[in-house]
């Protein structure tokens, strides 16, 4: 059975938030997107339904192109991005929380590149928000005008986890947090206190409003 991600959206609100010009992501009116839409068949029935999509992508390099993979495996099936989004009827409707799999700082420059020349054939560069865990992508992928969710380590990953471990993770987050200044962080639920924790002492300036994703 498919996941569904619902998006809980926690508002930060600051006395200075008029005065903040940033711009925000623009979320449809559904919280509620679809997990792991990474085939055309299952796109095509999901435009009908939902007012996004989770989709997984990965670089090649060697192609010089953008699949539609969980995995490396999964890159057999030559799914290009630019194919799998012609199998809407009107791309720009929806949104794409792209879990983009392997993007890191040294290819984020050339993935992005053939990324965005995608994504605006569509013209859904304001639809698309990129998830990674690579601050160093992330900051690349907001100079390039994306939206971005930064993905943050669980406690629970850690095994038999300690006071200095919670500890430990709250500081990493909160430095990630004002490395990027994320749109969005992608998380598990039961992180869901720690990264409050970890946003609530951080300069309001950086953080006028991040949406934690569940």
């Amino acid at each position: 059975m498919k996941k569904l991600f619902i998006l809980t959206i926690i508002f930060a609100l600051f006395s200075s938030c008029a005065e903040d010009n940033t711009t925000k992501y623009n979320y449809p009116d559904s919280k509620i997107w679809k997990h792991r839409v990474n085939s055309m068949d299952e796109l095509r029935q999901t435009e009908k339904s939902f007012d996004g999509v989770e989709v997984d992508i990965i670089y090649s390099s060697k192609k010089n192109d953008i699949y539609v993979a969980h995995g490396y495996e999964d890159t057999v099936n030559k799914l290009f991005f630019d194919e799998y989004l012609s199998a809407l009827e009107k791309p720009e409707k929806m949104c794409y929380w792209i879990d983009f799999k392997n993007l890191n700082k040294n290819n984020a420059p050339k993935a992005l590149e053939i990324f965005g020349s995608i994504v605006d054939k569509y013209n859904i560069r304001d639809k698309v928000i990129i998830e990674s865990n690579s601050t160093g992508a992330l900051k690349i992928a907001k100079e390039n005008n994306f939206h971005v969710m930064l993905w943050v380590e669980a406690i629970s990953y850690r095994k038999n986890p300690t006071f200095d471990d919670t500890l430990s993770v709250i500081k990493k987050i909160r430095s990630q947090i004002e490395l990027v200044e994320p749109d969005a962080i992608r998380q598990v639920a039961t992180n869901f206190g720690y990264v409050k924790d970890a946003k609530r002492v951080i300069n309001k300036e950086v953080l006028m409003r991040i949406d934690l994703l569940k």
